[in-house]
């Protein structure tokens, strides 16, 4: 797609989910209210699949920008596979991963243990150190800065996600938002109604990466060497 045109698609879509009565209104203005907040994430999450391919599209073009690869998957058995040649690929012994009731829907660590990967939990973090993959899911998607966000508790421990060298996120279609104003008018709906929310949100764009005075950038020095993102249905 032409660089024009997807711009064009995205200022739309932008224009549509931001919509309000008020023309020059924003969400900070939109969340000061409960109901019009309620409504304002209604909008955010009643998009159209013509607004999340384009929304999965900008995020594919951004993350690639910083580094991340990302793969799509159709079905439960296209995540085991790509899953399977991952580890092969990276000859992965150690694994960390969620206890979210996704994975285990799915059987991703039954099936891990099964091609003989041995589990680390977060309870000890010089053992995570040493698991060569940790496997996350994302809470949202940014689609305009390529950006994960990940809310993380007990279940999902925020170590599986900076610890191990290869980190593998399987995020869902209906996750993708435009941008971090969409995620805060989610969140402060949440706590307009009382929702415990999780007190550490995890941004990541990309895996790790530094660099010297000289602006020699390198992987992997503070964080993953290496990020992977599955499209699941």
């Amino acid at each position: 797609m032409r660089n024009d045109s997807r711009e064009e698609i995205l200022y739309n879509i932008k224009t549509r989910l931001r919509r309000s009565s008020s023309k020059n209104q924003d969400i900070a203005d939109v969340t000061e209210h409960p109901k019009d907040a309620a409504l304002h994430t209604e909008q955010i999450y009643a998009k159209d699949e013509f607004t999340r391919n384009a929304l999965v599209e900008q995020y594919i073009a951004e993350a690639t920008k910083v580094n991340t690869k990302v793969s799509e998957a159709r079905s439960d058995e296209e995540i085991k596979t790509f899953l399977i040649n991952l580890i092969e690929e990276k000859e992965a012994k150690l694994f960390s991963i969620w206890e979210t009731d996704y994975f285990k829907k799915i059987g991703l660590k039954k099936l891990l243990r099964e091609k003989g990967l041995k589990t680390v939990t977060a309870r000890s973090k010089n053992r995570m150190a040493k698991a060569d993959i940790g496997i996350t899911g994302a809470d949202f998607v940014i689609a305009d800065t390529g950006t994960l966000v990940l809310l993380t508790d007990g279940k999902k421990p925020r170590s599986v996600s900076l610890l191990p060298p290869v980190h593998i996120v399987l995020v869902k279609r209906d996750s993708f938002v435009f941008d971090i104003g969409e995620i805060f008018a989610i969140l402060k709906q949440s706590l307009d109604v009382d929702q415990a929310l999780t007190s550490c949100m995890t941004f990541i764009t990309g895996p790790s990466r530094t660099a010297d005075i000289e602006l020699s950038l390198t992987l992997g020095v503070h964080g993953p060497k290496e990020l992977y993102v599955l499209i699941v249905p």
